[in-house]
């Protein structure tokens, strides 16, 4: 019967081993060591402070703190004012989602499509939005809108309607402010939504034509169910995104007429830099804000991710 030996393992390679492990950690965590020392002061420091201002009542004009606990948060719960700001933000969310991700479906459809392919240009054109700064897009819309000298209202007249005064109408406030906003998103939802629809492979069509499928099938059954993923991509994105919106909000309605268009951002931005800053309760809003991202990106993978098809 044949034996095998077993090489003793010696204490002093042990030793060596444990050595060069700790020797290569080292140096792992060195490398890391500058990007954790920004996430530190940039990232993880203002949350800790944040978090124990919004347990404080700070002075306005002075550094005199007084411990509250979670009155700030009790307060806001209690608040018609918080859930007027909360019914905004997911009304505004509920408004520039579906809509702008959409669109940029069906743009997407045109660029991709054999027949009508466009340029390299035109592609460049519907992107150069994205890159347009907030601000900038706010004061465009903002000539737009205006009801004496605004395009808008202009062409509407053409047709013989009398448009509103969009800004300070609490009926149309909010319903311009996410036109703005669709339309400064919409070049980066198209360039995604393209790059899902170049991945998708042209024998699936190919096979659909042959058994006869019209393009408004092959849409339907192939290229959404496979699109699916990048979908769920531009909806996480997008919600995250519109629960955050600020510069169109602060240049249009700067919240609004009588807070129809102050979400959860623009009430944090007033109660902690405008008027007696009241930074304690500016931070439990944030961190009421923050929660309230989580849950909503929680439930749209619990809800959705079933229903994404993977090649």
């Amino acid at each position: 019967m044949a034996t095998t030996s077993v090489t003793p393992i010696r204490a002093g390679d042990a030793t060596a081993r444990r050595r060069r492990r700790r020797a290569e950690g080292l140096k792992a965590y060195t490398y890391l060591l500058p990007a954790l020392i920004v996430l530190g002061v940039f990232v993880y420091y203002p949350i800790i402070e944040s978090f124990r201002l919004s347990l404080n009542r700070v002075a306005p004009f002075g550094a005199a703190e007084i411990f509250l606990g979670f009155g700030h948060y009790e307060r806001l719960l209690t608040s018609s004012e918080f859930w007027n700001n909360v019914s905004v933000s997911l009304w505004f969310m509920v408004g520039t989602v579906p809509v702008g991700i959409g669109l940029a479906v069906a743009v997407a459809l045109l660029l991709s499509y054999p027949v009508s392919r466009m340029s390299w240009a035109h592609r460049t054109l519907i992107f150069v939005p994205v890159i347009i700064s907030s601000a900038i897009a706010g004061v465009l819309f903002r000539w737009l809108y205006n009801p004496v000298i605004g395009h808008i209202n202009t062409w509407l007249e053409v047709i013989g309607i009398d448009g509103p005064n969009w800004l300070t109408s609490r009926r149309w406030a909010l319903f311009a402010v996410t036109v703005a906003v669709v339309w400064r998103q919409l070049g980066f939802n198209v360039i995604i939504a393209l790059a899902g629809l170049q991945q998708i492979d042209d024998s699936y069509y190919e096979a659909a034509k042959v058994d006869g499928a019209s393009a408004g099938q092959r849409i339907r059954h192939i290229t959404l169910p496979l699109l699916s993923p990048t979908l769920f991509f531009l909806v996480v994105v997008n919600v995250i995104f519109s629960l955050q919106a600020f510069g169109e909000i602060d240049i249009l309605t700067q919240g609004g007429p009588g807070q129809a268009t102050e979400n959860l951002v623009y009430s944090v931005f007033v109660d902690g830099f405008v008027g007696t800053r009241f930074r304690g309760l500016a931070s439990a809003q944030a961190f009421l804000l923050a929660l309230m991202i989580v849950g909503v990106s929680f439930l749209q993978f619990r809800g959705f991710r079933k229903k994404v098809h993977y090649q």
